[in-house]
């Protein structure tokens, strides 16, 4: 593969390509971004330019040893690093020094979800970078800069990877195949502009069954009836999923939808509009507002912490109804036309 096929991304495409062409590139990249937004790819694209013997500017020429040994997924000069057991280890870290540190001609460590490195992997990386050997090249994928430890940060060259339209989108799912006119729409609109995440949807059968769960799981909510042992019961349930925080994600996108109909009224602006739920219609713009932010802020501790599922997803439910028989007292106690 080269930069020529990959589409979009033409601030990293124009900064990665006059490295390359200039001779002039950092011992050290950090490419950050969501899931799904492609940054491995680009990474590969990366690494496979640097190791490629023949290359004229700054495409890989496709043809050398290293090339042909790259696209075999055989390349000795390419070290990939992932996480084990959603840690990255000093003891995978050394292994830089002892499999790849002395090798002769140019080779590139790439690391996947670095932001996962524990502190002692992380310290035991940057003396390397301190230091880095004539040849040696680092490419980190991470989602966030700030999950890294600065220091480390500080010695790479950054770049971030920017949401694709929806051509672009449409574009990747037909090259994948995809060609069913409501599963790609379905797709693209769910996507966020992450290519992953739309062939993922696309791939994925089961996919509209979890959306209307979703849907159902926003209803129940939005009718502030949920009974506390009911509030306890679903939140068991729902931490037992492995698919919690897509869940939550699109029972988030439900909430988003309904506010932008409630300031907009503009179908166009909706990410689901055939799931638009009629549920949301006496709920305030300023209580959505609020609802998103509660389940923002579960996602975000689900994401970033090793809080407890059930706890985060309990007190989540639990305030939100809070929230919503605040806003039902309010109503009764001030009827319209009062």
């Amino acid at each position: 593969m080269r930069f020529s096929d990959l589409l979009e991304q033409d601030q990293l495409r124009r900064a990665l390509t006059e490295d390359l062409s200039s001779g002039a590139f950092s011992h050290a990249y950090l490419i950050t971004g969501p899931s799904g937004s492609g940054k491995r790819t680009w990474g590969r694209v990366l690494a496979c330019a640097l190791l490629c013997r023949e290359r004229r500017g700054a495409e890989p020429c496709g043809n050398c040893i290293s090339c042909r040994s790259f696209s075999a997924g055989r390349c000795p000069a390419l070290f990939s690093l992932e996480p084990e057991n959603r840690k990255i280890k000093t003891e995978q870290i050394r292994e830089i020094r002892g499999q790849f540190y002395f090798e002769g001609m140019n080779r590139v460590c790439l690391i996947c979800r670095a932001e996962q490195m524990t502190a002692e992997a992380a310290s035991s990386l940057l003396k390397i970078l301190e230091d880095p050997p004539p040849g040696l090249y680092f490419i980190l994928l991470a989602e966030q800069a700030q999950q890294l430890h600065s220091t480390i940060v500080s010695r790479c060259r950054r770049y971030s990877m920017q949401p694709l339209t929806a051509g672009a989108i449409e574009s990747i799912l037909q090259q994948q195949g995809v060609s069913q006119p409501g599963t790609t729409s379905l797709a693209v609109r769910m996507s966020k502009g992450l290519p992953g995440l739309a062939l993922a949807i696309a791939q994925d059968p089961s996919y509209e069954i979890r959306l209307r769960e979703a849907g159902d799981l926003s209803a129940s909510l939005a009718a502030g009836k949920l009974k506390p042992r009911e509030i306890i019961g679903q939140a068991a349930a729902l931490s037992e999923r492995e698919d919690l925080f897509s869940l939550l994600e699109n029972v988030y996108l439900y909430y988003r939808d309904w506010l932008i109909w409630q300031l907009c009224r503009s179908e166009s602006l909706l990410i689901n509009p055939a799931q638009h739920n009629h549920s949301f219609k006496n709920i305030s713009p300023r209580l959505l507002e609020t609802v998103l932010e509660i389940i923002h802020e579960t996602l975000k501790e689900l994401m970033l912490t090793n809080v407890n599922r059930r706890l985060a997803v309990e007190r989540m439910l639990i305030e939100i109804q809070r929230r919503y028989l605040y806003a039902q007292s309010d109503r009764c106690a001030f009827p319209a036309g009062r």
